[in-house]
C-alpha cells in the first residue's frame, strides 16, 4: 500500500479527532486489511484509513490520482457496501483533517457534516 512505516502519530491524532466528534474507535485486528481503525456511534459505523503527506494537495487534483493505492485498498475491503470507508488526510502544512468518503464509483470530500460538527476549510 503506502511506502514507509505506518503514520503512527497521525493515526493517534486521528483517533483523538474521532473522539472529539463523538465516535468510539477500535483497532483493526487484521493487518492484511487496508484500514487503520473503525469508528462508530449510534446509527453510524465507518472504516478509516489515515494518510499523512509531505506535499500540499492541489485543489484541482483528483484524489484517485494522488492516492490510488489507499483508495483501491479501501474499495477492495471485504465488507458490505453499506459500510462507509473513509480516507483521512493530513499534510504537514495543514492542521486540519480532510475526510474523504470512498465509494465504488467516486471519492467525495466531506465539506460539512452536522452530526459530527465537522467542517473542512479545504473542501472544494
Amino acid at each position: 500500500m503506502t511506502r514507509g512505516k505506518k503514520p503512527e502519530a497521525a493515526i493517534a491524532e486521528a483517533k483523538g479527532f474521532a473522539e472529539r466528534m463523538g465516535y468510539r474507535w477500535t483497532e483493526n485486528p487484521h493487518t492484511d486489511l487496508a484500514y487503520d481503525f473503525e469508528i462508530f456511534k449510534p446509527l453510524n459505523f465507518r472504516l478509516v484509513k489515515v494518510r499523512q503527506t509531505r506535499f500540499l494537495i492541489d485543489p484541482e487534483a483528483f484524489y484517485e490520482d494522488l492516492f490510488p493505492d489507499e483508495i483501491r485498498g479501501l474499495r477492495e475491503l471485504p465488507f458490505p457496501p453499506f459500510i462507509l470507508r473513509e480516507l483521512w488526510l493530513r499534510t504537514r502544512h495543514e492542521r486540519t483533517w480532510r475526510r474523504l468518503v470512498v465509494h465504488d464509483f467516486a471519492v467525495t470530500e466531506i465539506g460539512w457534516w452536522g452530526p459530527d460538527d465537522y467542517t473542512n476549510p479545504h473542501a472544494r
